[in-house]
C-alpha cells in the first residue's frame, strides 16, 4: 500500500460523500482501487443485470460477442466488489492472506446472489424484456446501495470502537 498521507480523508475508508471519480490531476492509486474501480465495477454489475434478466436484447446489440461481452461485465463487478470490500476501514487491520480472502469471499456472495435472486424473480415477472430489464437494474441499485449502506456501517463501528 502506498504511504499514507495521514488524513482520514485520503484512506479508502473515508469515501463517503466523496464522488466516485477524482479530478484526474489529483488522482492516486488509492483513488483508482478504491474509488474508479469499484464504481466502474457497479456500472458492470448493473449492465450484467441487464443480461440476466433480458438477454435477447444483450445479444440483438452486442451479436455473437455477447457471451464475451456478458463475461467481461461479470468479471468486472467481481473485481470492482472485492476492491470496494479490500478497501474498506474495518478489513485493514486483517492480515493480508485474509483480507484477499475476505474481500473475494464477499465480492462472490454478493455478485452470485445477485444472480440467484435475478433468475428467481426473472421466472416470476411477466414475459415483457423491457420490465424486467428496468427491475434488474432498480433491484441492482438497491442492492449496491444496501451494500454500501452495509459496509458504511461496520466501518462506522470499527472507528467508533477505536476511538474509544
Amino acid at each position: 500500500m502506498a504511504a499514507s498521507t495521514g488524513s482520514a480523508a485520503s484512506s479508502p475508508g473515508a469515501i463517503s460523500g466523496k464522488s466516485p471519480f477524482p479530478k484526474l490531476e489529483k488522482l492516486t492509486r488509492d483513488d483508482i482501487c478504491f474509488r474508479v474501480m469499484p464504481a466502474m465495477g457497479s456500472i458492470s454489475y448493473g449492465y450484467f443485470s441487464i443480461h440476466i434478466m433480458n438477454s435477447s436484447w444483450f445479444g440483438s446489440v452486442f451479436h455473437s460477442k455477447d457471451v464475451v461481452v456478458a463475461n467481461s461485465f461479470w468479471f468486472n463487478a467481481h473485481f470492482g466488489i472485492g476492491l470496494y470490500l479490500y478497501g474498506s476501514s474495518h478489513l485493514r487491520q486483517a492480515p493480508i492472506n485474509r483480507r484477499i480472502l475476505y474481500s473475494v469471499f464477499g465480492s462472490f456472495l454478493f455478485n452470485f446472489g445477485s444472480v440467484l435472486f435475478w433468475a428467481t424473480c426473472k421466472s416470476l415477472l411477466p414475459n415483457k424484456p423491457g420490465l424486467r430489464a428496468v427491475f434488474g437494474l432498480v433491484s441492482g441499485f438497491v442492492l449496491l446501495y444496501v451494500g454500501k449502506e452495509y459496509v458504511d456501517y461496520i466501518d462506522g463501528k470499527r472507528k467508533a470502537v477505536s476511538s474509544k
